[in-house]
C-alpha cells in the first residue's frame, strides 16, 4: 500500500494506494467506507492524498473532508469508517385538488345535547355563479440522486392530474381555478363533479301555487300543504308536510314532520327523515328516521330508526328489511301495532317468478336463434337473402323482446338478493318499552305481546320469534 514518502511544509508525508479492500461500499452503493492502514513511524497522512487515493478508488461523490480529517488526527487506523455518502433522489408530487366545499355529506340527523334529534340535514352543498369550487396545484418534479460512484438515481416523477370532469363548471384561463358557471347544488362523486340547477321556493306551496316537477333537487323553506312534489334529485322541506305528497328519485327531509291526513305518500329512492309521521304512507329504498311513527304504514329496505329519548312507534305498520331500532313500541291503550323485519314469502315467492321468467326468456331466444341461423345458412346456400322474410322478422323481434325482459327480470333478481341478503340477522330492538298489542314479524315467523316488556331485543332462532335481554346483547 506505501509505495513512496514525499517531503510537503517540512513533514514527511505518506503517498497512498489503496487495495481493494481499503475501500467498501454499502449495498445500495450510497455510502463509502475507507480503511486506513497504519503509516510508518514519523509519517502522516493529508487530506490531499485520501481524497486523491478515493477518487483513484472510484468514490467520485460526497467525499466528507471532515471524516477523513477525523481519521488522521485521531489515528483511526485499520478500521472501516464512512467518508462518502450518495444524494438520495428526492421523488416529485402528483398533483393535486384542493376544493372549495364541503363534498363529504352523510345525510343524517343530529341528536341534540338534550337527546332530542335535530332534522335541518344538509343533503347538499350549494354554490353560485362565479364562486371557486377547486383549485390544481400543479405536480412537482422530483430531484435525481446519485450514489458514491456517481451512478444516477433517478427521482419518481410527479403525475399531473387530468383536468375535472363533469358539468356546471369552467378553468379560468389560469388553467388551475375552477369556478361555478351556474347557481345550483354541488355533487363530486370519484372525481367528476356536477352542478345541476335546484328548484328553491322562499316560503308556503300548497293548492294556490300548483303541483312541483322539478328535474333536479328541490327546496321548500316553509311548508307544504296538500299538492304533488315530484324531484329526480332531493327533496327538502323546511316546514311541515300536510295531506301532500311528495316523490324523488333521492333522499327526502322533512324538518317539521309529516300529517298525512290519511293520504300523504312519502317515497324515496334514497333515505327518508322528518321528525315525526302521522297518518301517512312512507316508501324508502333505503332507511327511515323519525322520532314519532303514528297509525302510519311504513317500508324500507333498509333499516327504520327512531331516534329521540321520547321516540316511538304506535299504530299502524313499520316494516324494514335490515332491522328496526326504538324506544317505545305500542301504547297502554295497547293499540294495535305492527312491526316487522326482514322478508316475508313473498319476497322468495317473487325470486321465483323471476328465475322462471328468466328461464323461459332464455329458451325462446335459444329456440329464436336456432330457427335464424338456419336462414343464415340457407342464404349462404343459395346467395338469397331472407332480410325480408316475415317470419325471420318475427323471430328477430322476439329475440329481442325476450333478451330485453331477460336483461330486465335479472336485474330485479340481483336486486332480490341483495335485500335477502340484507336482511340476514335482522332484529327489532327496543331501547325502553314494548306494549301488548303490538305485533311482531322477523321473516315468516310471527309472534304478539301479550304483556309488558323493557330493554328487549327480538330476533329469530329456529323459525320462531325471541326475546332477549337488549342490555346483554352484544351489539346493544
Amino acid at each position: 500500500m506505501v509505495d513512496e514518502l514525499r517531503v510537503k511544509g517540512g513533514k514527511v508525508m505518506q503517498t497512498l494506494q489503496l487495495d481493494r479492500t481499503a475501500i467498501s461500499y454499502s449495498p445500495d452503493g450510497m455510502t463509502a467506507y475507507l480503511r486506513l492502514p497504519e503509516p510508518a513511524a514519523g509519517v502522516k497522512y493529508s487530506l490531499e492524498d485520501v481524497e486523491a487515493a478515493l477518487v483513484v478508488g472510484g468514490v467520485k461523490q460526497g467525499i466528507d473532508q471532515k471524516a477523513i480529517l477525523n481519521m488522521i488526527r485521531s489515528r483511526i487506523y485499520d478500521r472501516s469508517v464512512a467518508v462518502a455518502t450518495g444524494k438520495a433522489p428526492q421523488d416529485g408530487k402528483d398533483g393535486c385538488f384542493e376544493y372549495m366545499f364541503e363534498s363529504q355529506l352523510d345525510g343524517k340527523p343530529r341528536i341534540n345535547e338534550d337527546g332530542s334529534v335535530s332534522y335541518a340535514i344538509k343533503l347538499f352543498e350549494m354554490v353560485t355563479e362565479g364562486q371557486v369550487i377547486a383549485k390544481y396545484h400543479p405536480a412537482i418534479q422530483g430531484v435525481d440522486g446519485y450514489t458514491v460512484k456517481d451512478a444516477p438515481i433517478r427521482a419518481k416523477p410527479g403525475r399531473e392530474l387530468p383536468p375535472l370532469r363533469g358539468r356546471g363548471f369552467a378553468c379560468k384561463d389560469d388553467g388551475v381555478t375552477y369556478i361555478a358557471s351556474i347557481t345550483g347544488k354541488i355533487d363530486k362523486i370519484n372525481d367528476k363533479i356536477n352542478i345541476l340547477p335546484v328548484f328553491e321556493v322562499s316560503g308556503d306551496v300548497d293548492s294556490n301555487t300548483g303541483d312541483i316537477e322539478f328535474r333536479g333537487d328541490v327546496i321548500i323553506h316553509g311548508s307544504v300543504d296538500d299538492i304533488e312534489i315530484r324531484a329526480t334529485g332531493t327533496v327538502t322541506v323546511d316546514g311541515v308536510v300536510q295531506g301532500a305528497s311528495i316523490y324523488a328519485n333521492k333522499d327526502i327531509v322533512v324538518a317539521g314532520g309529516v300529517l298525512g291526513n290519511g293520504k300523504s305518500m312519502i317515497d324515496a329512492k334514497g333515505k327518508v327523515s322528518a321528525k315525526f309521521f302521522e297518518f301517512a304512507t312512507v316508501r324508502s329504498k333505503g332507511d327511515i328516521t323519525a322520532d314519532i311513527f303514528l297509525n302510519s304504514n311504513v317500508y324500507c329496505e333498509g333499516s327504520a330508526f327512531v331516534m329521540s329519548k321520547k321516540g316511538c312507534i304506535v299504530g299502524g305498520s313499520v316494516h324494514a328489511v335490515s332491522g328496526i331500532e326504538a324506544n317505545s313500541i305500542g301504547n297502554n291503550a295497547e293499540i294495535r301495532t305492527h312491526v316487522l323485519v326482514g322478508n316475508g314469502g313473498e319476497v322468495r315467492m317473487k325470486m321465483e317468478e323471476l328465475k322462471n321468467s328468466i328461464k323461459a326468456a332464455e329458451a325462446n331466444i335459444n329456440k329464436a336463434e336456432m330457427i335464424l341461423q338456419k336462414f343464415q345458412e340457407y342464404e349462404e346456400k343459395t346467395g338469397q337473402s331472407c332480410k325480408d322474410d316475415p317470419r325471420r322478422v318475427q323471430l328477430v323481434r322476439i329475440r329481442v323482446r325476450d333478451l330485453a325482459r331477460k336483461a330486465a327480470d335479472e336485474e330485479d333478481l340481483k336486486k332480490l338478493r341483495l335485500m335477502v341478503e340484507s336482511a340476514k340477522g335482522a332484529n327489532i330492538k327496543v331501547r325502553k318499552r314494548v306494549f301488548p298489542g303490538v305485533f311482531i314479524s322477523i321473516d315468516s315467523c310471527d309472534t304478539s305481546c301479550k304483556d309488558t316488556f323493557d330493554d328487549i331485543i327480538f330476533i329469530k332462532q329456529q323459525e320462531k320469534v325471541v326475546m332477549r335481554r337488549l342490555s346483554d346483547w352484544g351489539d346493544a
